[in-house]
């Protein structure tokens, strides 16, 4: 079977080459009648039809053995002497020429049509798979979006019947009280996956609307840190934001999710007693990977309001590209890292890395076992606002997560004031 298969691309060319010399030889036998009583200047036009007929038909190389072709039976058949490649009058080796850049000519253009034409073919192909793919896409995400929005509802009143269900009256046995906490569990990681579902089709939408404003990243990463101090407890953390760290222009909402998600994978991802490490700073990313040593206590606490003031919704405007400085947020951990090989695939949809704690443990800050969306929502977001994603394992062990957000060109902020409130100079 392998020696079929490997001598079929041989028998290919050979085909097209003896069906360009049939060709030739036919326009030959057509023009043998033609001989006294038409001049041979007009014989000799026939054959580039042949070139071109092997040029468009069978490529480039069957079309130039045709030319050369074409003129050795020409000059065999038609000039004087006959049936011998001979050539009694040098005039015919003019014509011999002529004709040959003629057939050469024409087998180069159809050849060179016949490319263009193949690569005409193969883009419109490429860019109807692409709509293709867009189109699918985009239902996709309707219908998940639809679906989200209408089991919301329903999941959330079955949620409060099943935490209310041990308040409504004497005390359930402890068999029937279990298999209220579960539905009540079971529902609110339900509703979380809804809930995800139609934010993930939310952001990938054509024109994904954010709120931007003006965001100090000391302030959002403190408002993320606030959000899960009470999961943190049981980790080591490590924070490392520079003074004087430039402002994001971002959706506040948005971006505070975005470090809640990955404080989040970290957190389940690493066990009890294990670091965190937190840190921003400007510049290209780097190839290496911070370290990981501190203990929460001496971690500062920050506020969460500032930077939210009431933006306008309007679509995202990432700021300028080319020249501008990135800012880059890291969020490492000493964990059980990421699959090697699977790096990027962890941003798909309900994909999910291994976990070294039981199932009893498997629950997120947010109170559900995690829908396997938490990392797909943070590309979608950072897609939004024209930054990217990337995750690595660390030589230590454990994963680092990578933001890196465009910084636009930075307002102009109040001069100092001294303690009785006037600018300094």
């Amino acid at each position: 079977m392998k020696r079929a298969s490997s001598s079929a691309p041989r028998l290919a060319p050979s085909r097209n080459y003896l069906l360009a010399a049939l060709v030739v030889a036919a326009v030959a036998l057509l023009g043998a009648p033609l001989l006294g009583q038409f001049d041979l200047a007009n014989i000799a036009m026939l054959f580039p039809l042949a070139v071109l007929f092997a040029a468009i038909r069978l490529g480039r190389g069957p079309a130039v053995f045709a030319a050369f072709l074409a003129v050795a039976l020409f000059d065999f058949f038609f000039v004087h002497p006959h049936f011998t490649l001979a050539v009694s009058d040098l005039q015919y080796l003019l014509t011999f020429a002529v004709l040959l850049a003629v057939a050469l000519t024409t087998a180069e253009l159809a050849a060179r049509l016949r490319r263009e034409r193949d690569s005409a073919e193969a883009r419109a192909q490429e860019v109807a798979q692409a709509r293709l793919a867009a189109d699918s896409e985009r239902l996709r995400n309707t219908l998940l979006a639809s679906l989200s929005h209408d089991l919301r509802t329903p999941l959330t009143a079955l949620a409060g019947l099943a935490e209310s269900l041990p308040l409504a009256g004497p005390p359930l046995p402890p068999a029937q009280a279990e298999l209220a906490e579960a539905i009540r569990a079971e529902a609110v990681r339900t509703h979380a996956l809804a809930r995800d579902l139609l934010d993930l089709a939310r952001l990938q939408s054509d024109t994904p609307r954010l709120a931007l404003d003006w965001l100090a990243v000391d302030e959002l990463v403190g408002s993320a840190l606030q959000a899960r101090g009470h999961a943190l407890r049981e980790h080591m953390l490590t924070l490392d934001l520079p003074e004087e760290l430039p402002l994001l222009h971002a959706d506040a909402v948005l971006m505070e999710r975005v470090v809640c998600n990955l404080i989040d994978n970290a957190i389940a991802h690493t066990p009890a007693g294990g670091h965190i490490t937190l840190s921003a700073q400007v510049g290209a990313p780097p190839a290496d990977a911070p370290s990981c040593t501190m203990n929460p206590a001496s971690a500062p606490s920050h506020a969460a309001s500032a930077g939210r003031g009431s933006p306008s919704d309007r679509a995202a405007d990432p700021g300028p590209r080319s020249g501008a400085s990135w800012l880059r947020i890291r969020v490492c951990d000493d964990g059980c890292g990421l699959p090697p090989g699977r790096e990027q695939a962890i941003f798909e949809r309900f994909v999910r890395a291994p976990h070294p704690r039981g199932p009893s443990d498997a629950a997120t800050a947010t109170g559900d076992s995690g829908t396997g969306l938490g990392l797909a929502i943070v590309h979608a977001i950072m897609a939004a606002h024209g930054g990217s994603v990337s995750a690595h394992n660390r030589a230590g062990g454990g994963a680092c997560f990578e933001l890196q957000l465009p910084l636009p060109a930075q307002p102009e902020r109040p001069p100092p004031e001294d303690e009785a409130g006037e600018p300094t100079r």
